[in-house]
């Protein structure tokens, strides 16, 4: 059956650079508000044929911008600095009015937010995928713009027929706190086919420990500063050891650098910052031996299955959310408490002082991402729904 899926997420223009007609793609178009999990399975459609509506939103727009390819259509419109004030109202009229004039056959709504508030009024069928545990990231973060996505999650939820959660975290949250009761299925986040063939360069135990992480932002919740004094412990056992932390919030001068050269916390540590997404997955797979996940909460995170796709050992929270299902309870990497330094430069030792189990967990880590995680097994869970609500 053919049939056209209007995606409504977040996206990362560059991803789709080559999917574009050619002269579509021009140096001044907006990045995009990131969604990796949405670019990957996007790309993954896109490669089986399926023809694609992709809507999405983006700071720098003021008025629409179109891009075409082959199977794909793109439309991006605006997206306010003040947007929560008034429940996110112009933006998800821009979606519904793209929906109503692009006409796909079904719709999928990443986040339980504007963007499924506009599918949820388009009358398309329509399932929604949520990527988050809206009382747990307001409990951490108990801001005016925190209480409105969640009065908008209670919104979108409490109508909501079809729901796909990324981890049994997600849904059981939903379930539990956001009184939900409709169909439930859990469909975690995906990585590409070449990642898990990706070469991956097997560092001697002559060379230094390399460490890194890869967080979203410096804050209370991601817990960069745990794995910064961590690590400065660390360093009084192995001397040579470096850490590598990639995101923004993470670059030179940046707050984490700002922050850590205060403490006197800064020495061996190369803050990187944002840098792009195949920059980063690169150097995982040269200079990396151990990747270190120290946030307190995490629906289903992208960075430890990037690692575990790569063979890199995970060192990752016991009680931070999907984090302890991603790394199998403990059986395919670390799990420990990361609020305390302490405890995360006793896992770090525990890998450091031996090759032999940063390779049983990393091999243990990798077949678990190529059973659960492959791209392939998450566009093909997706497509047999498209293919039921088209029905």
């Amino acid at each position: 059956m053919s049939y056209t899926v209007g995606m409504l997420g977040p996206i990362r223009l560059a991803d789709f650079r080559d999917h574009l007609n050619p002269g579509q793609w021009r140096d001044d178009l907006p990045i995009g508000l990131g969604g990796t999990p949405v670019n990957l399975l996007s790309g993954e459609l896109l490669r089986r044929g399926v023809r694609l509506l992709i809507i999405s939103l983006d700071p720098a727009v003021h008025n629409e911008i179109i891009l075409e390819g082959e199977n794909l259509r793109i439309c991006i419109g605006p997206f306010r600095p003040r947007r929560a004030r008034d429940f996110f109202y112009a933006e998800c009229k821009y979606i519904r009015e793209t929906i109503a004039r692009e006409a796909p056959d079904v719709l999928h709504a990443q986040w339980t937010y504007e963007y499924a508030l506009a599918a949820q009024a388009s009358g398309i069928p329509h399932v929604i995928t949520a990527h988050d545990a809206p009382i747990t990231i307001l409990r951490h973060n108990f801001i005016p713009y925190r209480i409105a996505r969640t009065l908008m999650a209670y919104q979108v939820l409490r109508r909501a027929t079809r729901v796909v959660s990324v981890s049994p975290y997600v849904a059981n949250h939903i379930k539990r706190f956001m009184l939900y009761r409709g169909k439930m299925e859990v469909i975690p986040n995906g990585m590409p086919g070449y990642l898990f063939s990706k070469s991956r360069v097997e560092r001697g135990e002559s060379h230094g420990i390399r460490i890194a992480t890869i967080l979203s932002s410096w804050s209370l919740l991601k817990n960069g500063e745990a794995a910064i004094e961590a690590f400065s412990l660390f360093k009084n056992d192995f001397p040579d050891a470096r850490m590598i932390m990639f995101g923004p919030d993470y670059g030179t001068s940046e707050a984490a650098q700002k922050w850590a050269k205060d403490k006197g916390y800064d020495d061996g540590i190369e803050f990187a910052g944002r840098t792009s997404h195949q920059n980063v997955l690169d150097r995982l797979a040269i200079e990396v031996d151990i990747l270190l996940h120290p946030s307190l909460e995490e629906a289903q995170p992208m960075p430890p299955i990037e690692a575990m796709a790569l063979g890199i050992p995970v060192i990752g929270g016991r009680s931070s959310g999907g984090v302890p299902w991603t790394l199998d309870g403990g059986n395919a990497g670390i799990l420990l408490d990361v609020s305390s330094p302490k405890a995360i430069c006793a896992g770090l030792c525990q890998l450091a002082q031996s090759s032999a189990e940063r390779k049983r967990l990393g091999m243990r880590g990798k077949a678990l991402a190529q059973e659960r995680f492959h791209i392939s097994a998450v566009a093909d869970a997706y497509q047999k729904i498209y293919a039921e609500l088209v029905l």
